[in-house]
């Protein structure tokens, strides 16, 4: 039986070039920051002018989710889209965007849309086209106002951070998704509640204090994808952001993890001055946000890595095996600083990693690391360089190896002047026995400051 197909279309003019409104409307990815009823957008093929999407929106004030196949035209600046799968009451649907040049410079938006309902039904039917007119309203409105800040210091801005956790990424991940607990985790939490109706659907609404003392409602719908992933959108946002969404990612490491939370903020300019005074601007609005989110997530995973850090370390290290890891350490570093490049790779395993803050990829075997520190400049002549290490924590993991973290110093001295300070780091390894000694399997320098 073919049901009737129904359709709508839906206008605006917007005051921005025609290919300044295409691109907003191209990159699905960051729909989430320009469209309110979006969530998530997940770009599973992508192929020319072809496209694959999974996306996750509200509609009618339910979570929806289904997979649509794109067609770009760039030239003609039109995008075709069609639901290979739909979620009820939808049966079908599809459409088109449709941007047209204006004789004044800007350019008419037309947002068309076909579907089927489930049976055809009257009250199906009713319901799409209730989402269907809020939804389009929302976005061709959201549509001109991302077009208007695009260029400005309202226009969306992205800033991450990140820890580094020596316990295995399925612990942190846990952490974070759990968000139901975090009331009795995190000390910045004031009040959660977290309902999953849906698998892998969570809605969270937490009140958060700030620094200041007070308190932010927030409410977020969080999506949780493979790898341990979440994807988040703020429904409900605190005065001062019109916009935002975030992601926590666990990326495994050979000495454990690192978690990075990332942001994507929106400021709401009419709310700066109330919120922050008479005087502020949006760039102060941005650094308050960055401050304020980025200390909260970073909270988050110190919490989360020593939550991860406790489970996984089930044994500490005997007194003689903290004693032979300090002579360990004390005799590479010996090495490092009479020159012996090659015996100091040696202390590494056939296939060590070395890695440093500032490295773009980690060197990899015994043999390379052996040549980097033989390319590494030398210290100028008369100058001396000594690496000082700071008392190593240690513990046992559930492989057998050992995982230490320490603090290090690089101190240059030049004949007849003070030492001074080349470099201060953090650092983290993983040892594995090697007789009655240790070898390093991966080591992780972070330069501070960095």
């Amino acid at each position: 039986m073919a049901y009737e197909v129904h359709t709508t279309e839906h206008t605006i003019t917007v005051a921005a070039a025609p290919e300044a409104v295409f691109g907003l409307v191209e990159r699905a990815e960051d729909w989430p920051h320009v469209f309110p009823p979006s969530l998530h957008v997940e770009c599973l093929e992508r192929s020319g002018d072809e496209e694959r999407l999974r996306i996750w929106a509200t509609a009618n004030g339910e979570v929806k989710s289904w997979t649509s196949r794109r067609t770009l035209d760039r030239e003609g600046l039109r995008i075709r889209f069609r639901q290979e799968v739909s979620q009820d009451p939808v049966a079908a649907m599809g459409g088109e965007w449709i941007i047209e040049a204006l004789p004044d410079g800007g350019s008419r938006v037309r947002l068309l849309h076909d579907f089927r309902a489930v049976g055809d039904l009257e009250r199906n039917v009713g319901w799409i086209l209730e989402a269907i007119d809020r939804n389009s309203g929302a976005e061709l409105a959201a549509l001109e106002s991302a077009a208007l800040r695009t260029g400005t210091d309202e226009a969306p801005y992205t800033f991450e951070d990140s820890v580094r956790i020596d316990a295995p990424a399925q612990e942190v991940r846990d952490f974070l998704h759990d968000a139901g607990l975090w009331q009795e985790r995190l000390p910045h939490v004031a009040r959660v509640l977290l309902k999953e109706d849906t698998p892998d659907v969570q809605h969270l609404e937490m009140d958060t204090r700030t620094p200041d003392g007070s308190t932010h409602t927030t409410a977020s719908v969080r999506i949780c994808l493979p790898e341990g992933r979440i994807t988040y959108k703020q429904l409900q946002t605190p005065a001062l952001m019109s916009v935002h969404t975030g992601e926590w990612t666990v990326r495994e490491t050979p000495s454990g993890c690192v978690a990075v939370s990332r942001h994507t903020v929106v400021v709401n300019a009419a709310a700066v001055t109330k919120v922050l005074g008479a005087s502020a601007t949006t760039a102060d609005a941005r650094t308050f946000i960055r401050d304020v989110l980025g200390g909260n997530s970073t909270i988050t995973m110190r919490h989360a890595k020593e939550y991860a850090e406790r489970r996984a370390r089930t044994e500490p290290v005997s007194p003689a095996e903290y004693a032979s890891v300090q002579q360990f350490y004390a005799r590479q570093m010996r090495l490092l600083d009479a020159g012996e490049g090659d015996a100091w790779a040696d202390t590494f395993t056939e296939d060590g990693a070395f890695d440093q803050s500032s490295f773009s990829e980690p060197v990899r075997g015994r043999a390379a690391i052996a040549a980097a520190v033989r390319e590494r400049p030398a210290a100028p002549a008369g100058t001396v360089r000594r690496h000082w290490l700071g008392l190593p924590a240690a513990w046992r993991f559930p492989d057998g190896s050992v995982r230490t973290g320490y603090d290090a110093l690089v101190v240059s001295t030049a004949t007849g002047s003070a030492p001074v300070i080349r470099l201060s780091t953090s650092c983290q390894d993983v040892l594995v026995a090697d007789g009655d000694g240790w070898l390093v399997r991966h080591r992780y320098v972070g330069h501070d400051g960095q």
